[in-house]
């Protein structure tokens, strides 16, 4: 039995009684063609079940209306479950599909899934950088032109654009507001790549956002001089099982941190799961803060204080600037920063007075 063909747009031409010219610019939405003949070919198409060649059309006018988004591969992480969404939703909104490839923060796959976007013929592409340098991949003349904007990350390449968030100041602030409340033993658990489990010695190599965290760490520390007492680092390679021993080591150790600085979401549960084990409470024996907020940090009990980045805001802020440069590739790189918000709740509370001796 022989498959009926789609319909054509020569049928769509004949059903509404104009010329096939007609129709294709009353369906295109280009020339000068009476309204009244438009809704009649719109009609006819309807009414024949007509779907245009998308790819013929972008022959045509040079667009695909579509832009890549290259990510890791962590959708359950609570910053990229809720910032793709933002992108998709944003992206929508101005008439643009998204295509959606992860890299597994493996910079050869971040090649590979580059090149599938330039392939499908995007019209700009949104990256998640996997490394700090090596972004040569992703300048003008290696995306044929394409426009490229930075998600998240920057890179040490200034020819490039990006949408960040300030996280240094906010990991500042979290340690000021812990140092206010009295705590003097710190401890740092941060996740990075280029580690097997964990170590106290910090990696050469770290992503923009783990750096900018570890600084403003570091800058609070610094700051409170000697009254601060112990600080103990651990950096983990993403890994519940590396997670948990690292913050054993500094639970375990002779002077234990009387409040932990988290790193992302991940490092946060390895340590919630480590402390209950232990018999302790959270906001009483020790306290926790982590980077990023999520609608069940503050439904714990007690709620998880968390320096919150703006996430809807940096995928609508990253949209933007990427069809800005769609429209206009002549623009020079912009740096956007979008400010973080420290939010005290209950894990962040004065230390137990036998924590500092």
């Amino acid at each position: 039995m022989q498959k009926p063909s789609a319909p054509t747009i020569a049928d769509v031409a004949a059903a509404a009684g104009v010329s096939l010219a007609t129709a294709s610019r009353a369906l295109a939405g280009y020339g000068r063609v009476a309204a009244a003949t438009i809704d009649r070919v719109r009609d006819a198409a309807d009414a024949l079940g007509y779907r245009p060649n998308e790819l013929a059309r972008s022959m045509r006018i040079g667009s695909t209306s579509t832009i890549g988004l290259v990510v890791i591969a962590d959708f359950t992480n609570a910053f990229f479950d809720r910032v793709t969404k933002a992108i998709v939703d944003t992206a929508r909104t101005r008439g643009y599909q998204v295509i959606i490839s992860n890299t597994d923060e493996e910079i050869s796959v971040e090649f590979a899934a580059v090149q599938t976007m330039l392939d499908k013929q995007v019209d700009g592409i949104l990256v998640v950088p996997s490394l700090h340098e090596n972004s040569d991949h992703l300048l003008f003349e290696q995306v044929n032109g394409k426009p490229v904007v930075l998600l998240d990350r920057y890179t040490n390449d200034a020819r490039l654009s990006s949408v960040t968030t300030d996280d240094r100041l906010g990991t500042r602030r979290a340690v000021d507001e812990s140092i206010a409340l009295g705590h003097r033993r710190l401890g740092f658990l941060i996740s990075t790549v280029g580690v097997d489990g964990f170590t106290d010695q910090e990696p050469s190599a770290m992503i923009s956002t783990v750096r900018e965290r570890v600084e403003g760490f570091r800058a609070g520390a610094k700051a409170a001089g000697g009254r601060v007492l112990s600080e103990q680092w651990r950096f983990a390679q993403d890994s519940a099982q590396a997670a948990e021993g690292a913050i054993a080591s500094m639970l375990d150790g002779p002077h234990p941190p009387s409040v932990v600085f988290c790193s992302n979401n991940d490092m946060l549960i390895a340590s919630l799961r480590v402390i209950a084990q232990r018999g302790m409470r959270v906001g009483h024996d020790i306290s926790i803060v982590t980077v990023d907020d999520s609608p069940w940090a503050s439904a714990f009990s007690p709620g998880i204080a968390v320096v919150a980045r703006p996430v809807e805001e940096v995928g609508e802020a990253a949209v933007r600037l990427l069809l800005e440069r769609i429209a206009d590739p002549g623009h020079d790189p912009a740096t956007v920063t979008l400010p973080t918000e420290f939010i005290p709740r209950g894990s962040l509370a004065p230390p137990p007075p036998s924590s500092e001796n």
